[in-house]
């Protein structure tokens, strides 16, 4: 189950919201690069992660994100999900564990910087269920 986080921002700052999220990601080491009027965000190695899972560090490990930006009257969303990671999601139940805390602290700087630049409304996380079975 991936998590999705939304982070309500003045509409009027939403311009300002991407740009403090792209500035606070690439200070913290990752690429971004802008494609189809979202984010991508990736960190890591791939080619490494698929070789060798948990063996490689965990700051080295592949990981994959896009922000998109959505309006509606009053506020704008800023939508932080995972992207497609391909066959580089390897390592097993530590390289899920090394995946959710780097999720956790994404998410978590993402909300830090929102909040310091005075344009964070609220953060909603929402599980994805589809795909799960309900027997």
């Amino acid at each position: 189950m991936e998590t999705t986080t939304e982070y309500t921002v003045l509409e009027h700052h939403r311009c300002t919201a991407v740009e403090l999220v792209d500035a606070a990601l690439r200070a913290h080491g990752h690429h971004v690069v802008t494609e189809s009027g979202r984010l991508v965000v990736v960190a890591g190695d791939r080619i490494a992660t698929a070789l060798f899972g948990a063996f490689v560090r965990p700051a080295r490990q592949y990981r994959r994100y896009e922000v998109a930006l959505s309006a509606t009257p009053g506020h704008a969303v800023l939508t932080l999900r995972h992207a497609g990671h391909g066959a580089a999601v390897a390592g097993g139940m530590i390289g899920a564990k090394r995946r959710r805390e780097a999720w956790h602290h994404v998410t978590a700087l993402v909300e830090t910087t929102l909040h310091g630049g005075g344009v964070l409304l609220h953060r909603t996380d929402r599980v994805d269920v589809s795909g799960t079975s309900l027997r």
